[in-house]
């Protein structure tokens, strides 16, 4: 059996990192790392050499499954090269449900679930939400399962401890793709909330309209009680969590923050209104390779 994991960012290697992890010590897999691999490519500017490049490697290593994650607007050029050469695609984080369109992810999400063999859901609601898109195609069918997210996956969360002794907050946003309004909207009230004490602050995906958050950022950066981390290690992410007073966010992680944190948590402007909470469950990756095992056998 042969996969493959093609992800682009942080954010998406780090939900997939479980998944990788498990199914290594079972076989030998293939990972694709797209800003790694297509050098000097803008992956927002020349999404089309994305196709081009993931269809000449799926092409040459005939993969029998590709896994990718989630709603990034790279993931239909993948999706389509996977198609064109028949090959079965495996949607992660599918049916995530949001109530208002503020980002190019919300489009792009339905398309990747049509286009994949599997549609692996982190909540009931999710799964829900793909069969409802499937309804309206009546020659095609989902091929849905619940399996939970794994993102505490190989983290001891007792040993989560307090590195930071005074009392802080923590700030992660990400820029709305869509409007650069809303985005200075919520830039503003993070500014309006923000209290005179300790505060770190991580970068954000690098999206459209990331330049606003950046500008706010600027104005930040000469003042001792603000920290900036580009970006931090999963148990040192977990850890700032579980302490801090407040999280000042509009990021998807809404329930691993809760779960760590759950006084914590003030959610900034509607990019994730509403979001369907996921079930979490360490077991997913191995859940995900007998199916996939299951399914290559029957061929």
């Amino acid at each position: 059996m042969k996969v493959c994991f093609v992800y682009s960012n942080r954010s998406e290697y780090s939900l997939l990192l479980p998944f990788i992890d498990y199914f290594n010590k079972k076989i030998p897999i293939k990972e694709i790392n797209l800003k790694k691999s297509i050098k000097k490519i803008e992956l927002d500017k020349n999404l089309p050499h994305i196709y081009s490049f993931c269809y000449n490697n799926f092409k040459k290593n005939n993969y029998d499954y590709i896994c990718v994650l989630g709603d990034r607007r790279e993931l239909p050029f993948i999706a389509l090269a996977a198609l064109h050469l028949e090959k079965n695609l495996v949607h992660i984080a599918a049916g995530e449900y949001i109530e208002e369109i503020q980002t190019y992810d919300q489009y792009v999400r339905p398309i990747i679930s049509i286009l994949s063999k599997y549609q692996i859901c982190f909540s009931v609601k999710a799964k829900n939400e793909v069969k409802k898109l499937f309804k309206g195609i009546s020659y095609l069918k989902p091929n849905t399962f619940v399996f939970g997210n794994p993102v505490f996956s190989g983290i001891d969360l007792d040993s989560l401890k307090r590195s930071i002794k005074e009392n802080y907050d923590l700030v992660l946003m990400h820029p709305n793709s869509l409007s650069k309004e809303q985005t200075k909207k919520d830039m503003l009230e993070i500014k309006s909330k923000m209290k005179n004490k300790k505060t770190i602050i991580i970068n954000g995906n690098k999206d459209a309209n990331y330049d606003i958050i950046q500008n706010f950022y600027s104005e930040l950066k000469n003042k001792k009680k603000y920290v900036f981390f580009e970006s931090l290690p999963k148990k040192k992410y977990f850890s700032l969590v579980k302490y801090c007073d407040k999280f000042y966010t509009n990021s998807s992680s809404m329930t691993e923050i809760k779960f760590l944190n759950k006084n914590c948590l003030n959610q900034i402007g509607n990019r994730n209104k509403n979001r369907s909470e996921s079930l979490l469950d360490k077991k997913s990756p191995e859940y995900l390779f007998k199916l996939l095992k299951k399914d290559n056998i029957s061929k």
